[in-house]
């Protein structure tokens, strides 16, 4: 009997206990969402100061600390192990049993030895007791409203936090897009290394040295990608830039100039026209396939006419080669002579070496336009790096006038030299009316540039002429007053315009390396107004 009773008595403890732990799930489910949603709290403030993550990921990343606050506080009041007499204890404290489930529990149990008859009526007592108690009213399933106002302010705080402009954001976007530059520049590089790999014209060495530093530089490339250092990128291929041009051929634009030259020269005949169509393409190696045709045995042969008339195209070639490529230039005239001559044996060697020459020529040539090409993709790609990273690398308006002088030097003497002199003045002491700016990036009107006479260090008239000459033109001896205003100024827009106009020609019809040309437009294009 006293077994049924203890049965029974399990059994309450067991209801109840499923019952305080549904109670527990609402009350630290909650809390568990307070602190879920704290850190989140802390995560925005942090990422506003630091440039963590994304939006998106700060909103996914807090929403799950919540999710996982709760699902932490709801799994703890279920899987919280309690023995029978913890539980017995908890109920007669939470129902005020006076400890009447403890004593139950603990006879049952053989804990506590008591008589019995007194035994017995202990556990009656207990079980009538438990019977009586109203365990829905003494557990309630409401959850902790303190939990819910703090939980329901934290989210608030998130909402707002995500709602405000964070200027870590646009630091993320340029992370993501240096990575994405610096991704699609190791792509290049990597394309780069195999087409340098495989061209002709360069030697072992050269192949050798070009090869390990784009490899070089792809490997700093992956590194710098890592935390999207814009600087390292550029370092990076400025490095592997430097190290190409260390191999460039000054001959090679020389010699390239010499065979379009040679190609006009050969155009003007049917016998050497594919020659010369060939070297316009710049398919050196036909041409010295062509070339090599006539000092064969095989084919058509020429008349005396038209083996004059070959003589004739060969020392008009060899004229347009004697600059730039002596010993072939040399060839092609030995070659003429001899078939004025009539000399048959040493005309066709001579041609045989002339096309040999030729071919290697070209293929100089055409290694140095490859390695042109590459140096150009990579100052292109350093460009790129660096706009995605938020800089440029080509100065501003008002960096001063010795920088646009540089440039415009580069970019052909005088129109680009005037042009740095004229528009980087405003920003080296030239002072503009009142009330006007020059800034382009502000969009304020462009102010009328003025244009000052010129002085010596001590605001005297500075001698034109030559010095210690009797012929010079002095300007003046004595300070000259103050322009009236309104008579020495220049319509920014005009200056531009013309500049512009000049710089653009030279920039078409002066050598520059090409690694250079993009920084020279871009500087001009930063001036437009």
């Amino acid at each position: 009997m006293p077994s049924r009773k203890l049965a029974r008595i399990r059994s309450y403890l067991w209801r109840w206990d499923l019952r305080l732990r549904l109670v527990e799930s609402l009350t630290w489910g909650p809390w568990g969402a307070v602190v879920g949603g704290g850190m989140g709290v802390l995560l925005a403030l942090a990422a506003r100061i630091w440039p963590l993550w994304p939006l998106r990921w700060l909103i996914g990343i807090s929403g799950s600390l919540v999710l996982v606050g709760v699902t932490v506080g709801v799994l703890a009041a279920w899987l919280r192990p309690r023995s029978l007499n913890r539980r017995a204890r908890i109920f007669d404290h939470r129902l005020e049993l006076a400890d009447r489930l403890t004593t139950a529990v603990e006879i049952g149990t053989g804990r506590l030895r008591a008589p019995a008859a007194m035994g017995r009526a202990q556990l009656a007592d207990t079980l009538a007791a438990i019977t009586r108690v109203d365990v829905r009213a003494a557990l309630p399933l409401t959850a902790s409203r303190r939990a819910l106002g703090v939980a329901g302010a934290l989210l608030c705080s998130l909402v707002v936090l995500f709602w405000l402009p964070n200027p870590q954001e646009e630091v993320l976007r340029q992370r993501a897009a240096v990575r994405q530059e610096i991704e699609e520049q190791v792509a290049t590089l990597e394309e780069m290394r195999t087409t340098l790999a495989e061209t002709e014209g360069l030697t072992e060495a050269e192949r050798e040295a070009l090869v390990q530093a784009l490899e070089e530089a792809i490997a700093a490339l992956e590194e710098s990608k890592e935390h999207a250092a814009p600087e390292e990128a550029m370092a990076a291929l400025s490095e592997a830039e430097q190290a190409l041009a260390e191999l460039r051929d000054p001959q090679a634009e020389a010699t390239q100039k010499g065979l379009s030259e040679a190609a006009e020269a050969l155009s003007d005949s049917p016998l050497t026209q594919d020659i010369a169509e060939a070297l316009a393409a710049g398919d050196y190696q036909a041409a010295a396939r062509s070339l090599a045709a006539f000092s064969g045995t095989k084919g058509r042969a020429l008349t005396r006419e038209e083996e004059l008339a070959l003589a004739e195209e060969l020392m008009q070639a060899a004229a347009a080669l004697a600059a730039s490529d002596p010993a072939l230039a040399e060839q092609l005239n030995q070659a003429a002579v001899a078939i004025q001559r009539g000399d048959a044996a040493e005309a066709r060697a001579a041609l045989r070496e002339a096309a040999r020459q030729m071919g290697a020529a070209g293929e100089r040539v055409a290694g140095q336009e490859a390695l042109e090409g590459s140096l150009s993709q990579l100052a292109e790609g350093r460009q790129g790096i660096a706009q995605a990273g938020g800089n440029t690398s080509a100065p501003r308006p008002g960096q001063g006038g010795r920088a646009g002088g540089q440039m415009g030097g580069q970019a052909g003497g005088q129109a680009g030299g005037a042009a740095g002199g004229q528009a980087g003045g405003q920003g080296s002491g030239q002072q503009s009316q009142a009330g006007h700016s020059e800034d382009a990036g502000t969009g304020a009107p462009y102010a009328e540039m003025y244009v000052p006479y010129r002085l010596d260090e001590e605001g005297l008239g500075s001698n034109v002429g030559r010095e210690g000459g009797e012929g010079g033109m002095v300007v003046g001896e004595v300070p000259l007053p103050a322009p009236e205003g309104g008579q020495a100024n220049v319509p920014y827009q005009e200056v531009y315009a013309e500049y512009a106009a000049r710089a653009g020609s030279a920039l078409e019809g002066s050598y520059i390396p090409l690694g250079m040309k993009q920084y020279v437009r871009d500087y001009f294009s930063s001036l437009e107004p």
